[in-house]
């Protein structure tokens, strides 16, 4: 095999469209409708690891714009993506001995240097270590402890302090920095002129060797270490090409002769498994990506508008603050054709306001670090229904099951904890068996399964829908309460712009509910909580509706956009701890 057929492939060749998916058990619900038009499943191509993505790109389009940072006006083609990654690859081995098995810690916001750092780190066969720029010192200290495999951390100027503190009580010593103005420190500028593009000659294991070890500890708990090898990242990335997403596809042949036409806007954090994904989901399908280092509204309307963007896709977060933004009445948003939210259901009070403006409905898919990004969507066979998660995407077997039975599964239409079944699984919890073995466990067949902790319910027809998580139920009176049930529903009062809802511990009633909220300015002081708590009574189940409810400057979220309960709740009993002295 010659170097171009280790990395070359035809997307058109990778679509089984005979054999039924090895991933996924016969006589699924969703799989009734599915056309004969559609993949069955993957002939996932024997790739060197996922770098092989920008290799394959910079051979049939070097000269499309890779990477767009519009707030500093940075551009880099595909061609000097790669040149520039293989230069940091050369400097990471010469200069710091960079080798399989090593970890990369990058912990800067959207930038081009982290974008060179990820295929450098690819190449180079070292796993790269994404750690978020919101973090302090005990948080970034505890995942590079964690890792325990850190031999180069890349920080930019207004993280080194941090960076360093936690660096040094383990004893990371390759610090860079993006950039600097004293001529005496390292940067990733200083190493991009020092050294020549030098592809690294490194085999990789794609089925073992890990591509990324992102930290997440979602809404709850510390974070634990997500091993996602070479083989999830290139199989996630294949499933999306493969499924056919929503209403604009246009079938497989005239989708992939567009490739290296299209652009996308993210505001999504690189950091992030989101964010992560879709950098490497664009370098894989010649899509230029225009990001942000920052959240800005009117920026990416104006990009929408500017570019005549086609599809756009983010976090319900970002929805509700676009929607809410001056310009989403104003610019012209008639070039797109497709809308897609993830990290959480959109509420319908926002897809409807954006439906109207828009005239899409917006599909949600879902998915977790845990399996590389997504695991479920629409097909374009079926009618989009705003209100579900979809379906599983191709070579994706998913499951409702009452835990701790693992293996049987539920009828059509009860509430259960949702399972995951295919090759983006990833392949375990850093240094932590003991949580690995609670979240994949094995069906009768010895088949590996990923538990969600989502609480879901499956239709009839195969679609699914979230309705909250296992752990945060909140649990009145007997009654188990799904905060995300409440919060569906305060979004309905005009006045709401955002808003979280807790289970606080209660003598008579094991659990009351108290429901956080974020005003819109033009109802600040001209509305009360009382007024908010009355409402809710007339609009929710006798048992649904928030006991106590108080107005907030702000709700704790991810990096995606996800509501942190967790964090709602603690600073809640720390308050009733100080109350009682």
């Amino acid at each position: 095999m010659n170097e171009k057929e280790n990395y070359d492939f035809n997307f058109l060749d990778v679509l089984d469209m005979e054999n039924d998916s090895p991933w996924v058990r016969p006589d699924r619900p969703w799989l009734k409708n599915r056309p004969l038009e559609a993949a069955k499943t993957v002939k996932y191509p024997k790739l060197n690891g996922f770098p092989d993505f920008l290799k394959r790109t910079v051979q049939y389009f070097p000269n499309n714009v890779c990477m767009h940072f519009t707030q500093t006006n940075l551009k880099y083609t595909f061609y000097e993506t790669k040149y520039n990654a293989d230069i940091l690859s050369n400097a990471l081995i010469s200069e710091f001995g960079v080798k399989r098995g090593d970890g990369i810690a990058v912990m800067t916001p959207n930038c081009p240097e982290f974008v060179f750092a990820t295929y450098a780190t690819g190449q180079t066969g070292a796993t790269l270590i994404p750690v978020n720029y919101l973090l302090k010192k005990k948080e970034v200290k505890h995942i590079v402890d964690s890792a325990g495999i850190v031999k180069v951390f890349i920080t930019d100027r207004q993280f080194v302090g941090i960076v360093k503190r936690a660096s040094k009580e383990i004893g990371i010593e390759n610090i860079i920095k993006i950039s600097s103005d004293n001529p005496d420190d390292l940067t990733v500028q200083k190493l991009l002129e020092k050294y020549p593009p030098k592809e690294p000659n490194v085999k990789i294991n794609v089925y073992e060797d890990l591509a990324g070890l992102l930290f997440t500890g979602g809404t709850t708990g510390l974070p634990k270490g997500v091993m996602l090898t070479h083989s999830n990242l290139i199989s996630n990335c294949f499933q999306a090409f493969s499924t056919g997403f929503g209403s604009s596809w246009k079938g497989y042949e005239d989708g992939f002769k567009e490739m290296g036409t299209g652009r996308t806007v993210t505001v999504n954090p690189l950091c992030h498994a989101m964010g992560f994904y879709i950098l490497n989901l664009c370098v894989a399908g010649a899509v230029s990506l225009i990001l942000f280092s920052s959240f800005d509204a009117g920026g990416v309307l104006k990009m929408v508008e500017k570019y005549r963007i086609k599809s756009f896709s983010s976090v319900p977060t970002a929805y509700n603050i676009i929607i809410n933004h001056p310009d989403f009445k104003t610019r012209d948003l008639s070039s797109l054709e497709a809308s897609g939210s993830g990290s959480a259901p959109l509420p319908y009070k926002l897809a409807k306001i954006w439906g109207e403006r828009t005239g899409l409905k917006v599909s949600n898919a879902y998915g977790l670090t845990e399996v590389t990004c997504m695991c479920l969507g629409t097909g374009f066979w079926e009618e989009i229904n705003p209100q579900s998660i979809g379906f599983p995407i191709i070579d994706t077997d998913a499951k409702i099951v009452d835990p701790p039975d693992y293996i049987t599964e539920l009828k059509p239409g009860e509430r259960g904890e949702l399972l995951i079944r295919g090759p983006q699984v990833m392949k375990g919890y850093w240094k932590n068996p003991e949580a690995t073995q609670r979240t994949l466990v094995e069906d009768e067949n010895g088949n590996i399964w990923l538990r969600t902790g989502d609480v879901a319910i499956m239709d009839k027809n195969g679609f699914f829908f979230i309705v909250g998580r296992t752990k945060e139920q909140i649990k009145y009176k007997g009654y188990r309460i799904l905060p995300a049930e409440v919060e569906d529903s305060l979004f309905e009062h005009p006045a709401v712009l955002d808003c979280g809802v807790i289970g606080v511990p209660d003598e008579i009633a094991g659990e009351t509910i108290k429901a956080f909220i974020k005003l819109k300015p033009e109802y600040v002081g001209k509305i009360t909580e009382q007024e908010i708590i009355d409402w809710a009574k007339e609009n929710l189940a006798g048992y649904k509706y928030p006991r106590m409810v108080e107005f907030v400057g702000m709700i704790p979220k991810t990096p995606v956009g996800k509501t942190m309960r967790r964090a709602l709740l603690e600073k809640e009993l720390q308050n009733i701890k100080a109350a009682k002295g």
